[in-house]
């Protein structure tokens, strides 16, 4: 199993807000992989493609080529977040979707050539899908139809990439709206599985079914715990991406389930903060020293 941290700060919040920041530049993304490879010893290190379609200055030629060169000389691993904000596998517009189709597939060319990419995680549907999900004029049938639909549009975007893509290293995630139709057709096409825990505890699943029952297809974990909150009048929320041990996730647990049976994918925390990531990573290391004391 290889452990890593997603870019916190860089994660943390909407992307399109880094676009006004003018204390970031083209390698302040190159200086956040060093800091966490250094200093956390993480062995991967996940990088937000978002920045490549929202954020061009971000994410640029220049870095690129430095972040081979670091990769080079340090040894770490990249997994690959495809873009989640603009682009649309799912869309029924047919321009936003073969442009969306075009431009995973010239990330994952223009990656390929330069780095050495474990995974490419990509989420099947977004913003569209929030879209039809918010309309409280549509019934509820309407809906289930119109979301049917952008699954199967979803699903002809996905070849349309495989046809291009290295074999074994695209993978679906499961989103906050349900991981049963990103999951079949992941079973479908043949594609791997990121499976995103904080997600499932979002949507109410049971971990232990989710996991077990595509134990085959998982290549990569996205974990990150759940807190919850009450608001006003009773009602109660989960946010998600906080650091492990801080909210309603029995973290043991969860990772006996996630590490049976030999899991020798990646293990990847997703938070948005440094010091999140610093104490889930302290929290995961004591879980194995643990593991392996007890063996």
């Amino acid at each position: 199993m290889k452990l890593g941290v997603n870019t916190v700060d860089l994660f943390s919040g909407d992307h399109i807000a880094l676009n006004v920041r003018p204390d970031l530049d083209e390698m302040t993304l190159v200086g956040a992989v060093q800091h966490l490879h250094e200093k956390l010893g993480v062995d991967v290190v996940e990088l937000p493609a978002n920045l490549m379609v929202i954020c061009p200055r971000l994410f640029t030629e220049r870095t690129i080529v430095a972040l081979a060169d670091y990769q080079a000389s340090s040894g770490v691993g990249y997994t690959v977040h495809l873009p989640f904000r603009g682009l649309d596998v799912s869309s029924l517009c047919q321009p936003i979707w073969e442009a969306s189709i075009e431009s995973y597939k010239k990330i994952i060319r223009q990656l390929e050539e330069a780095l050495k990419v474990e995974h490419y995680v990509m989420h099947l549907t977004e913003m569209m899908l929030k879209q039809v999900e918010s309309k409280p004029h549509m019934a509820s049938e309407i809906k289930e139809k119109i979301v049917d639909a952008m699954y199967v549009r979803a699903k002809a975007g996905i070849k349309e990439i495989l046809n291009e893509a290295p074999e074994g290293k695209l993978l679906v995630e499961n989103i906050k709206s349900g991981w049963q139709k990103p999951f079949a057709i992941a079973r479908e096409l043949g594609t791997g599985i990121c499976c995103d825990i904080g997600h499932l505890v979002l949507e109410g699943a049971d971990l232990k079914h989710v996991v077990d029952g595509h134990r085959d297809l998982i290549r990569e974990f996205h974990f990150h715990d759940a807190v919850e909150w009450t608001l006003e009048g009773g009602k109660k929320i989960l946010q998600d991406h906080v650091a492990l041990g801080t909210g309603v996730l029995d973290v043991t647990n969860t990772l006996d389930l996630m590490l049976a049976q030999g899991f020798d994918g990646v293990l990847m925390i997703e938070v948005g903060r440094w010091e999140a990531a610093e104490e889930s990573v302290r929290v995961v290391r004591e879980y194995l020293t643990k593991r392996s004391g007890s063996n």
